[in-house]
C-alpha cells in the first residue's frame, strides 16, 4: 500500500488528535517518529501518513478541524 504524509509536527498531542479524527472518519493512519530522543523537541518531527487514495480527504478534515492550516 502506498502512503502519503499529510502532516508533520513536534507535538504528540496534535498527532493523537489528528489520528483520532481520521479514525472517526474511517481513514487509517500511521506515525513515523523522527525525533531525536536525546534532544526531545529540538530535532526532528513526527510524521502522519495515510493511504495515498485518502490523502486529499484527510488533509481537508485536518484543515476543517484546524489541526493543520492550509
Amino acid at each position: 500500500m502506498k502512503t502519503t504524509t499529510v502532516m508533520f509536527t513536534v507535538s504528540q498531542l496534535r498527532i493523537v488528535s489528528a489520528r483520532h479524527l481520521l479514525s472517526e472518519a474511517g481513514i487509517e493512519s500511521w506515525t513515523v517518529d523522527k525525533m531525536d530522543s536525546a534532544h526531545a523537541g529540538l530535532f526532528g518531527d513526527i510524521e502522519l501518513h495515510v493511504p495515498t487514495e485518502d490523502a486529499e480527504r484527510a488533509r481537508a478534515l485536518l484543515v476543517e478541524e484546524e489541526i493543520i492550516v492550509k
